[in-house]
């Protein structure tokens, strides 16, 4: 039976919203296998209307595979599906003709379009065959639509001009109207899955994004989000399904289910303690000194971190940190200001001049800025250092192969298949990949931007303990992040910035989660 059979594309059609606990969407006995590797072995999974349902796992536990027979890329091997009690054709064909849509991380908006143009990307801007664009309807929908879930943005606007957590919510809003929302009354039978959303996003972005996925479960959808915050999701959401080696493992409400129950589930066994304690901060000398930096946000910005000294960089959205690793990395030159190594002043006019000071910066956009993603792990670990394989016969492969299998062994990379293309290992693969490149280097001065963002609780564990015992060896370590838990648990001290200049530095003594939200809220 086809998906349209199944289903008859009512789920769309239908404006009347679901009673509260109506089953949205039941997965059973999902299976699906790879060339001999069983990716879901036997998934079960349910979703309530009006219902915010976390779906959590570690990278690569089957998600991602979940979500993509859920909307038609991959065809499943045994199982069923049901949408609102009728049966689900596996795989969905049309997703959105059902009401399933998935807003991705990477939200795919054009930049240089308004926030109007790219909404009305997927609807055909309202325009019927053959005739014309029109505008003065698509602008009364989403006014209606933007007034039905209290999220009111200018519709003429750039999108490169809004705000990460502005951007997520046109992407739900494009959604919604593609699934036949148009404002009035209850979204239907829908069922919104955020993969990830506020993955990029600082606290304050991340609030507003989940107060707006509660609106929308709150009219009578269903959502599932999919996320690594596990502070996130004790705050916003109801249920939760984890899903590890492809199998449901726990399901059950937030309220009763406490954070470590959850991370032993994710990991199949217990973890004693999240967080590694930083080194002992014994007096160091200046390792990386920042006078007067001005570029971008940053105005006369000061800042020391001394050998075996963890120091946080964190702000509200927009408030200059983000401009810190591009600085140090030499990809962007700052306006003025002085830089210091060991002592000596740098010139950074290109990353190479960074890495030959000894200043390595593990980029917060792994994809984008950190690997070569159609490249091998292998051929990724061992860009900065070819020349260390080269001889006047060529490449020596072996010594390469040696030499990378070694430093992705010491990242705990799994499985360790330094072979296998970036793209097909998992976000927390990929940043330990990321992770092994640059600590072969062995920096003097290395700067993590976000560096667990988007990665499963074993998995950032293992890249935190690299970042203490790199710190315990002699590094100075800055860490820029808006995970306010883990700049308490990890770091010396935090710098707290407020429109390019420091707010506050504060001391071990005195780190908790409400003081640094407290400072960077002057």
């Amino acid at each position: 039976m086809s998906g349209d059979a199944a289903l008859g594309g009512s789920g769309a059609s239908s404006g009347l919203a679901a009673p509260s606990g109506t089953v949205a969407l039941r997965v059973e006995g999902l299976e699906k296998s790879f060339g001999g590797v069983r990716a879901l072995r036997g998934v079960d999974l349910e979703v309530r209307a009006g219902e915010v349902h976390a779906l959590l796992g570690q990278n690569g536990c089957g998600k991602s595979t979940l979500v993509k027979i859920l909307t038609g890329v991959h065809a499943p091997d045994a199982g069923t599906a049901s949408f609102f009690g009728e049966e689900l054709a596996l795989p969905v064909t049309d997703p959105a003709g059902f009401g399933i849509a998935v807003i991705h991380q990477d939200i795919g908006l054009a930049d240089t379009m308004t926030v109007l143009e790219n909404l009305g990307v997927t609807g055909g801007y309202g325009a019927r065959l053959l005739g014309p664009v029109r505008n003065s309807r698509q602008r009364a929908l989403f006014t209606r639509l933007m007034e039905s879930i209290g999220f009111v943005v200018p519709l003429d606007v750039l999108v490169a001009e809004l705000s990460p957590a502005e951007r997520a919510m046109v992407g739900i809003l494009r959604a919604m109207a593609q699934l036949g929302h148009d404002g009035s009354g209850g979204p239907g039978r829908h069922v919104f899955i955020l993969d990830e959303p506020t993955a990029a996003l600082g606290r304050e972005d991340s609030e507003r994004l989940l107060a707006l996925m509660r609106t929308v479960a709150d009219t009578g959808a269903a959502v599932v989000f999919i996320s690594h915050r596990l502070n996130e999701v004790q705050e916003a959401c109801d249920r939760l399904t984890v899903l590890r080696d492809g199998a449901t493992v726990l399901t059950g409400a937030v309220a009763d289910i406490d954070r470590h129950a959850i991370i032993a589930s994710m990991l199949g066994r217990e973890l004693d303690e999240f967080f590694p304690e930083p080194p002992s901060a014994d007096p160091r000398e200046v390792r990386l000194r920042l006078r007067e930096l001005d570029g971008g946000v940053l105005r006369r910005f000061d800042l020391e971190v001394r050998a075996g000294e963890i120091v946080g960089l964190t702000g509200l959205a927009g408030m200059g940190q983000d401009e810190v690793p591009e600085i140090l990395s030499g990809a962007h030159r700052a306006d003025s200001g002085r830089i210091e190594v060991d002592g000596r002043v740098l010139e950074l006019r290109e990353p190479q001049d960074a890495i030959g000071a000894g200043v390595v910066v593990v980029p917060g956009n792994r994809l984008r800025d950190g690997c070569w993603v159609a490249a091998t792990a292998e051929e990724n670990v061992t860009l900065p250092v070819l020349r260390r394989f080269s001889s006047a016969f060529g490449l020596r492969s072996r010594a390469e192969r040696s030499a990378s299998r070694a430093s992705l062994e010491g990242v705990g990379l799994r499985p360790l298949a330094p072979e296998r293309p970036m793209s097909s290992f998992s976000g927390g693969n990929q940043q330990k990949v990321v992770f092994a490149k640059w600590l072969q280097l062995d920096p003097g001065v290395l700067v993590l931007h976000e560096p667990t963002q988007g990665v499963d609780a074993g998995a950032a564990k293992e890249l935190l303990d690299q970042v203490v015992a790199r710190a315990e060896a002699g590094a100075a370590v800055l860490v820029i992040s808006g995970d306010h838990e883990q700049l308490v648990e990890i770091c010396h001290r935090v710098v707290v910035l407020g429109d390019g200049t420091t707010l506050a530095d504060i001391p071990r003594a005195r780190l908790s989660e409400q003081a640094l939200l407290a400072a960077s809220s002057q």
